[in-house]
C-alpha cells in the first residue's frame, strides 16, 4: 500500500492548471510499474459525460489542465486476484484564482468544507495541494490500510 499512496499523493501534489497530462500518468508509471499493481486505465479522468471519452492524462500528453475541469482521482490496481485492492476514487476541481474567489463569495458553505478538506489532507495525511486544487469528496486521499478498520489511514511522513 504505501507505494500507492506515495503515487497518489505525488499526482495530487502535481495537479494544477496548466499541467500537462503526461506527466500525471508518468508519476503514477513511475510508482506503480511493477505488474503486480495492475494500472490499465488512466489515472485520472474528467467527470460525468466526459469521464472515459476525454481525458488529458495519458502517456506522453501534451494536453493542459485548464481552471474549471474536473477530476476524479481514479487510479484502481488490478492485481488479477479475485477482489480487487487498494482504491482511491476522488473528486477535485481545478480553479484559477479567479474561479476561486467567485465560488468562495458565492457558495460559502461548500468553500468551507472544501478548505476543511485541504487542511485534513495537509495535516493529518501529509498530502500538500496546490491552491488550484479543490477537493470535493468528502473522504479525500482517506485510504485504510486494512478494511475493517476504518479508524486508521495511510498517511505520508514529509
Amino acid at each position: 500500500m504505501a507505494p500507492y499512496i506515495e503515487a497518489v499523493a505525488d499526482w495530487y501534489g502535481a495537479l494544477r492548471n496548466g499541467q500537462s497530462g503526461g506527466p500525471l500518468q508518468a508519476i503514477i508509471d513511475r510508482h506503480l510499474s511493477d505488474p503486480f499493481f495492475g494500472i490499465f486505465l488512466n489515472p485520472g479522468h474528467q467527470l460525468h459525460l466526459d469521464e472515459w471519452v476525454n481525458s488529458p492524462i495519458a502517456p506522453g500528453s501534451t494536453i493542459e489542465l485548464q481552471s474549471g475541469m474536473t477530476f476524479q482521482v481514479d487510479i484502481i490496481p488490478a492485481t488479477g486476484a479475485d477482489y480487487f485492492t487498494t482504491n482511491i476514487e476522488d473528486g477535485v476541481a481545478l480553479a484559477d484564482e479567479s474561479l476561486r474567489t467567485s465560488f468562495a463569495a458565492d457558495y460559502p458553505n461548500a468553500w468551507e468544507r472544501i478548505q476543511r478538506r485541504r487542511d485534513f489532507m495537509a495535516d493529518s495525511l501529509g498530502i500538500d495541494l496546490h491552491p488550484d486544487v479543490l477537493p470535493f469528496s468528502n473522504i479525500p486521499a482517506y485510504l485504510p490500510p486494512f478494511l475493517l478498520r476504518a479508524d486508521r489511514a495511510m498517511t505520508l511522513d514529509r
